[in-house]
Formats: C-alpha cells, sequence, structure tokens
C-alpha cells in the first residue's frame, strides 16, 4: 500500500516592493481622509490625470506629450463641466451616475463577449470609462453637503481588504482559475478568500459604527464582487491591446490603472447606494 503524500501548502513569497508601495499609499489616503473628504477629491483627481496618462500608454501607438495631454484632459473634462455648471445633486448628477453605471455593466458584459476595438473609442472611453467615475466621487467629496470621512475611510479599508485578500488566499491556496482567459493568475480559492474577509470586515465596520448589519454585509459584497470585476475588466482591456502593466510608476503595483482598477468600477454603484441613503 503506497503512502498518501502529505502536501505541503504553499509558501507565500512576499513582494517587499509590492508591500511597501503599499504601505505607502495606505499612509497618503488615510492622510487625506483624516484632513478631510476635500483632500480625498484632490488625491482621486490626481489618480484621474496620471490614469489617464497610462491610458495614453495603453491605447496609443505612438505616443506622444500632446496626446498625454489630450487624455489627461479628457479625464477631468468631466469634473470641470460639472464645477462650470454648478451642479447640484439632483436629476442631472443622478443621470450621470446612472450613465456611469451603464457603461460599467456594458464592460461587465463584455467580458463574456467580442473583444471591443478600443482604438476606435479610445477618447470617449477615456472619459466614460476613467474620467466620468472619478470625476463624480470628486464632485461630490468637494460639494457634498455631508462630511462622509469614516465611511469613506471604512469604504477604503475594505476594498484593501478584498485585494489583499485575493493576492495571499490566491498565492497560498489557488488551483483552480476564476477567467483564464482574461486573467490567467486569478483563481477562484482567492476570490472566495477576498468575498469571506470583505463581509467580515464589512460586519465588523457595521458593529463599531452602530449601523446595520445588512447595509454592511451587502456593501462588502458588492466590493468583492464589483471590485473583482473591476480588475477582470483592466485585465481585458491590457490583454486585448496586448499590454502586460499599464505603467511602472507603483514599484510591485504596475501602474494607476492597475492599482485603481477596482475602485473605479465600483464608485458609481457606491455613489448610487450613497445616493439613495441620502434621499
Amino acid at each position: 500500500m503506497v503512502a498518501m503524500e502529505n502536501k505541503a501548502p504553499k509558501k507565500i513569497k512576499l513582494n517587499y516592493a509590492r508591500i511597501i508601495t503599499a504601505f505607502l499609499i495606505v499612509v497618503a489616503v488615510l492622510g487625506a481622509i483624516a484632513l478631510g473628504s476635500k483632500y480625498v477629491a484632490i488625491l482621486f483627481l490626481i489618480v484621474n490625470v496620471l490614469g489617464a496618462r497610462e491610458l495614453c500608454y495603453v491605447l496609443e501607438e505612438e505616443k506622444t506629450p500632446i496626446q498625454n495631454l489630450i487624455y489627461m484632459v479628457l479625464a477631468v473634462a468631466p469634473f470641470v463641466l460639472m464645477y462650470l455648471m454648478h451642479l447640484s445633486f439632483g436629476n442631472t448628477y443622478f443621470y450621470l451616475l446612472i450613465l456611469s453605471i451603464v457603461i460599467m455593466v456594458g464592460l461587465i458584459i463584455n467580458l463574456w463577449f467580442g473583444k471591443l476595438d478600443y482604438n476606435k473609442i479610445r477618447y470617449p472611453f477615456t472619459v466614460l470609462y476613467w474620467g466620468l467615475p472619478f470625476s463624480l466621487a470628486s464632485y461630490f467629496l468637494i460639494f457634498g453637503d455631508q462630511p462622509r470621512d469614516i465611511i469613506l475611510m471604512s469604504i477604503i479599508i475594505l476594498i484593501w481588504t478584498s485585494d489583499t485578500m485575493a493576492y495571499f488566499t490566491g498565492k497560498a491556496f489557488g488551483k483552480n482559475k476564476l477567467f483564464p482567459s482574461v486573467s490567467p493568475g486569478k483563481t477562484i480559492e482567492g476570490s472566495a478568500g477576498a468575498g469571506v474577509f470583505s463581509i467580515l470586515v464589512g460586519l465588523g465596520f457595521a458593529s463599531a459604527l452602530g449601523e446595520s448589519y445588512w447595509k454592511w454585509a451587502i456593501v462588502g459584497i458588492l466590493i468583492w464582487v464589483l471590485g473583482t470585476l473591476g480588475d477582470l475588466v483592466e485585465s481585458r482591456l491590457k490583454r486585448v491591446q496586448s499590454v502586460k502593466d499599464s505603467g511602472s510608476i507603483l514599484p510591485g503595483h504596475g501602474g494607476f490603472l492597475d492599482r485603481f482598477d477596482s475602485l473605479v468600477l465600483l464608485i458609481p454603484f457606491l455613489l448610487l447606494l450613497e445616493y439613495y441613503l441620502r434621499a
């Protein structure tokens, strides 16, 4: 009788560049939250501009300073227009929010269907996929009439929890591919780990803030599911464009597109939830 072999668990190799970069991002974001929502909005606008610059790298064959500028202007154009219009948080803002959600749902559905020709739609894609969500969030944080610093911090920590646990549980236990045609590195086990920890941390925030457990469980699930889909949407973009990383400005993470791909897809859905809670 052949003795059964005990398989040792996978050893996780720590990526110190990734850890240090993540720590610096955490410090920057939490520092902005501590200073107030307006500083988070400014941080979002910076991410918006630098991410748009990387979209130029992904979508354009020949990159020039003028093209970089065009992409950065396109990304902040929705925010500038909202500011010039003195947009209130009524119907127009709501319609822009719904438009952003429709765009994101379309990109999610596209994961299972034919490839988009990103080159033909590169300018509107930059505005609608990247620029509009961050502009909506920045405008809300600057001109919204209610401070949401604690809630914002809680949501951002939930996003980090989901992303971090997907990485570590995937490295430790990952065997079954989640969506190999789009992102071969992601596993079902990693996604499951992200989901479990997102819900648990969400329930912890509900207890700490004295709010509904159901509400925060739903927020945790939204962040888990939509965050994963956001990552896949950006992976599909890079795969179609034959690009490995959107940039190298964030060691261990690639670029701003790679780091904030989950957040950009989440933003309109979280803002819609906030919209109804305010109503």
